[in-house]
């Protein structure tokens, strides 16, 4: 048997994380650091959960709020907030969220 193309088989893994967190979601941090952890490069995973989005393959379920704290250049602390989106396998309920309608003169 030949192996699977390499887009084929990030997808396959992508859609396989997203199922076993499903109905919660799995962040794409999640995703991304468990396939490098299978010795895929952190750019093809995130560039193939990307197309797997824009084919309606996974969907949006959720998103995670962190507060973070660092310094910035003069070494003062600064607060910053970081959002990172939660995904699950395409559900048809929740695609239409995507779909907006932006008041006329917006977007």
């Amino acid at each position: 048997m030949l192996p699977l193309p390499m887009s084929t088989a990030i997808a396959s893994a992508i859609l396989g994380l997203a199922e076993r967190f499903e109905p919660g979601g799995v962040t794409m941090g999640h995703i991304v650091d468990a396939l490098e952890g299978e010795g895929f490069r952190p750019e093809q995973v995130e560039q193939q959960l990307w197309s797997l989005l824009a084919q309606r393959r996974l969907t949006p379920c959720g998103y995670v709020a962190r507060k973070v704290r660092r310094r910035d250049a003069l070494g003062e602390i600064e607060r910053a907030r970081s959002y990172e989106l939660l995904f699950i396998p395409w559900s048809e309920d929740l695609d239409r969220q995507l779909d907006l309608q932006l008041a006329e003169g917006e977007g």
